[in-house]
């Protein structure tokens, strides 16, 4: 086995591990996968700074962390660490007292971990497996356990990894970790926003089933703690549209959704959470049923609450809320082409395909064969929208503010946006007119009078 030159010189004057996701993930079957953490330990911090300095860029992430973020020459980067022990010293994440020693055996490190999937190394570059707690034991029989029944107290987050673990790799929680979870769900209100987005996001991208996930939260107690909005939602009946609760129902068209996207992983999560809200009885003519009016209205504003409490970017959580507030539209096949124009102007071009992935992932949940082929047919009247290059937004106009200014010899101001928005309902409604001497003239004729400008 040939090893990069940095790992041959700390082989040659100390020991060498991979710990952690690595090991578990070669365990599981994965041979390819990422190599990002290490335990260094028989070599002294100056001499291992010296080594890796020879070999790339290394920064010394903090010095009672004990972590180095080496970028080696033409490698992907990794974290390396010395053999550390710590314990908790209050109830925020990052309250920890912790020692750091390149003399500890490796087998002290393994034991400050989370689950024992976690808590096993292998050195380099014997392949030698270190695994005190039995790691690889608990991975075959499909089992996450925890390392000592104060992992939870000590550190809340690890609630959400487990539920996250749990989630991605088919376990099941040991009865003694799902107890020690329960327990202390409630100390997940110590975690912050950051720290929660974190691992809601691992979980939507990670996890092949991400429901699986939640769902563990909610049975330790800890989801009504970090997405009352979701733990609400349990047993919310509907109606013979939708054979599960609304929290049932919105975990399946979770995991029906792509993990690739983000976006549409929350989309789905967030789409009917309003539901609890708008749900009504109604009694008519046609007896007694159940409906949602306006539910995507409420869910939407449910979207923008949730997202901003979780601290995600602005931009994502406007384009979340639109998803979510555009999810109910109904196609049929009488659309008009300037139906089809309408609509893919007022969700606009860049979300539709994020919208389709959401009601797609809907429709899947509930084996709505009949709805995925009138998506299907919507997708292909768009491409041909697109493909003829048939302008569905402002900037497609053929005329500009600019030219709305010169002809009715106004300056800037809201008025521009009417006039421009006016002429591309004309264009929407016949792609021909975009045009810009047709435009100029729509313009004069409908604007000029009431101005007393544009004309020659």
């Amino acid at each position: 086995m040939v090893l990069p030159r940095w790992q041959e010189e700390i082989v040659r004057q100390g020991e060498l591990y991979r710990v952690g996701g690595s090991v578990r993930d070669r365990l599981l079957g994965n041979d390819e996968a990422l190599e990002t953490d290490y335990l260094v330990r028989g070599i002294e911090p100056a001499r291992l700074e010296e080594i890796l300095s020879r070999h790339g860029r290394v920064a010394l992430v903090g010095k009672v962390f004990g972590v180095y973020h080496f970028s080696p020459d033409g490698e992907a980067p990794c974290d390396i660490a010395f053999p550390r022990t710590e314990y908790s010293t209050g109830p925020g994440h990052r309250d920890f007292a912790i020692q750091t020693d390149w003399r500890l055996p490796v087998e002290a490190d393994l034991r400050r971990r989370d689950f024992t999937i976690n808590a096993m190394a292998e050195r380099i570059p014997s392949g030698e497996r270190i695994d005190p707690l039995g790691g690889a034991d608990d991975l075959r029989a499909q089992r996450l356990r925890m390392i000592f029944p104060e992992a939870f107290t000590e550190d809340p987050l690890r609630i959400l990894r487990g539920a996250r673990f749990a989630a991605r790799f088919g376990l099941t929680l040991e009865a003694g970790t799902l107890a020690a979870m329960t327990e202390s769900a409630l100390l997940l209100s110590t975690v912050s926003a950051e720290r929660v987005q974190d691992e809601f996001s691992k979980l939507l991208t990670q996890c092949e089933r991400p429901g699986a996930g939640f769902d563990i939260l909610h049975r330790c107690g800890g989801l009504g703690v970090v997405f009352p909005e979701l733990e609400r939602c349990v047993g919310v009946t509907q109606n013979e549209y939708h054979p599960d609760d609304v929290y049932w129902h919105t975990l399946k068209v979770c995991d029906a959704a792509s993990r690739g996207s983000l976006l549409v992983r929350w989309a789905s999560l967030l789409h009917d959470l309003g539901k609890v809200d708008a749900r009504q009885t109604v009694h008519d003519d046609s007896g007694t049923r159940v409906v949602f009016y306006g539910h995507e209205i409420i869910s939407a504003e449910i979207t923008g609450r949730v997202l901003e409490r979780l601290r995600y970017p602005h931009a994502f959580v406007t384009r979340c809320v639109h998803l979510v507030h555009e999810h109910m539209f109904r196609y049929e096949s009488a659309w008009k082409p300037a139906t089809v124009r309408r609509f893919m102007a007022r969700v606009g071009v860049e979300q539709l395909d994020d919208l389709f992935a959401l009601r797609e992932a809907d429709c899947r949940s509930r084996d709505l064969g009949g709805e995925l082929e009138a998506l299907g047919e919507l997708r292909s009247r768009v491409e041909t929208e697109l493909r003829e290059r048939n302008g569905v937004h402002i900037t497609d106009l053929a005329v500009s503010g600019e030219d709305v200014m010169l002809v009715l010899g106004i300056g800037p101001g809201p008025e521009i946006g009417r006039v421009l928005h006016r002429m591309l309902d004309h264009v929407l409604e016949d792609p021909a007119q975009n045009q810009k001497v047709a435009l100029i003239a729509m313009i004069q004729k409908e604007f000029g009078r009431e101005k007393g400008a544009g004309r020659d």
